[in-house]
């Protein structure tokens, strides 16, 4: 396959793109779901507009330097929440080490920027509870969430969308922009 010179130019500059969502999950749990919810929706807005760290992130890159910059850059974080989610944040298993907790910092960093936050729920999870989360998670147990429930993939995707473009106008316009 021979790439023209514009092209190499346009794949290099997709690595330095903001993407407008972010989506945060859990290898252990969340991970095929977040995998799926960012294929449907980057065929939907474009591939540059949805950041998941395992396929956006350019080879060589630091991770962590990577991830903070797209928190603080993107507009909504989409937090995929899977049945044992707030399991991890348990007064057992939640110490100083959790503070290596990328899910955690994401979500920390998200408050920090002002960023708009909002949890999608899996297939058989309960709405969040406060009291299992430490105090810096403790919003999002408030915040209106969404569902993504693998019975209704088709109709719980458009339906974010549809969320997504509300919460962030500029999303609709992104890849007809990009394809001119």
């Amino acid at each position: 396959m021979i790439f023209t010179e514009a092209r190499v130019v346009r794949l290099c500059a997709k690595w330095d793109e903001v993407a407008q969502i972010f989506i945060n999950y859990r290898r252990e749990g969340g991970a095929y779901a977040a995998a799926l919810l960012d294929e449907l929706l980057s065929s939907r807005f474009g591939e540059d507009q949805v950041f998941r760290a395992a396929r956006s992130i350019a080879p060589g890159s630091d991770y962590s330097e990577s991830i903070l910059k797209a928190v603080a850059e993107c507009n909504v974080l989409l937090v995929i929440v899977d049945e044992r989610w707030s399991d991890k944040f348990s007064a057992e298993s939640f110490d100083l080490t959790s503070r290596q907790d990328w899910v955690l910092r994401e979500i920390e960093e998200a408050f920090k920027h002002e960023r708009t936050v909002v949890p999608v729920l899996l297939s058989g999870v309960e709405r969040l509870s406060d009291r299992s989360l430490p105090e810096s998670l403790v919003r999002v147990a408030r915040l209106q969430y969404l569902r993504f429930d693998y019975r209704n993939v088709r109709q719980d995707v458009n339906f974010i969308a549809e969320q997504l473009v509300k919460v962030c106008p500029n999303i609709s316009n992104a890849r007809d922009e990009r394809d001119c």
